[in-house]
């Protein structure tokens, strides 16, 4: 009978061929043998094996590379590349060359007492990847005890947001420079999607006949995505707010937009980014002085009013496309016509 085995190899960008590291008996030992030839060649070093496989002994870079492929599989992709970016950044430069069973809880104490910014609202995620992973090694049984005992951090924490009101909304409308920027803002509040749905949008996912928008993608960056954050097989039919549907059909009428086409774009007539968009929100909230709102504000308040319509939970996850509670969502379908009931009561209020 014969073993499979697993060949390891990485790209080189010198000579633009992969370099072969040999063939092993699992997928776990060929993850661990590229994760560290990754690292010692960002590190300018002669890719190597390690070979102190004993309990504990394996470098932390390679087994936190292994633990965020194996998270990649259950978080949004968003979620993930922050993950990689904070290992990356801020954890492996300090802890990347250390044995699992030599970190010590007063290394991570210096860690984030010295070496992480002081005062950065996003200390508290970073120390949370870094205990995802000290976790994860225990769970292995690499190591006794996670060494991540910090008393009062917590990813969590974060100030606490300013509460919208309808009223800073319109006045957010009537600064926008043109149809599109005021399209979009009424997409979001009159829908409440998340901003990279809206953007994934494309003329022909807007049905006038229904009065509604089917959200099927979103954009991550500058990259389309199947799906929605929460779900990559998610298809959601959002009824529109009547100030909605008429924003969109005066944006069309202006820009004369093919089906195909993204239903918002950019200065080169491309999909609009979210970094454009951002700037572009941004810009209109400076000429009102509410800087402290942001664009996820407004699916804030667009849900907001929907739970006022007395929408129920179930029906208040199905329109923001929530990841929780799925089994009562399995037991709680919510339609289409009863979504276009609901927003009928929101309309008195954004009048």
């Amino acid at each position: 009978m014969t073993t499979k085995k697993y060949r390891a190899r990485i790209w080189n960008p010198v000579t633009k061929t992969k370099d072969d590291l040999g063939y092993y008996t699992t997928p776990e030992e060929r993850d661990l043998v590229v994760a560290q030839a990754r690292h010692e060649r960002s590190q300018g070093k002669v890719p190597k094996i390690i070979e102190d496989k004993t309990r504990g002994g394996e470098l932390f870079v390679t087994f936190a590379e292994r633990t965020l492929l194996d998270r990649k599989r259950r978080v949004a992709p968003a979620t993930w590349t922050n993950y990689q970016s904070m290992l990356r950044t801020w954890i492996v430069p300090y802890f990347g060359e250390m044995k699992l069973r030599d970190i010590r809880s007063r290394d991570i104490d210096r860690w984030f007492n010295h070496v992480l910014p002081e005062g950065s609202p996003s200390n508290g995620q970073r120390y949370a990847v870094l205990s995802l992973i000290m976790r994860r090694a225990v769970v292995m049984e690499e190591i006794n005890s996670n060494p991540c005992v910090l008393e009062g951090v917590s990813a969590s924490k974060s100030k606490r947001r300013p509460t919208w009101s309808i009223k800073d909304f319109h006045v957010l409308v009537e600064a926008a420079a043109n149809d599109q920027e005021r399209a979009l803002l009424w997409v979001l509040a009159g829908s409440g999607c998340r901003i990279g749905e809206a953007l994934a949008l494309n003329v022909e996912d807007v049905d006038f006949k229904y009065g509604d928008i089917t959200v099927k993608s979103h954009v991550v960056g500058t990259t389309m995505v199947e799906g929605t954050k929460a779900h990559a097989d998610q298809v959601r039919h959002l009824a529109l707010l009547p100030q909605a549907l008429e924003a969109i059909q005066i944006h069309l009428a202006s820009s004369r937009r093919m089906l195909d086409e993204p239903l918002f774009s950019h200065s080169r007539g491309g999909r609009m980014h979210y970094d454009t968009a951002r700037r572009t929100f941004n810009s209109i909230r400076a000429s009102r002085g509410l800087e402290k709102f942001n664009l996820h504000d407004i699916r804030h308040l667009a849900l907001t009013e929907f739970g006022k319509t007395g929408a129920t939970l179930a029906e208040i996850m199905q329109r923001g496309g929530h990841s929780d509670m799925r089994t009562a969502l399995r037991y709680q379908h919510a339609s289409r016509e009863r979504d276009r009931v609901l927003v009928a009561k929101m309309t008195d209020a954004f009048s």
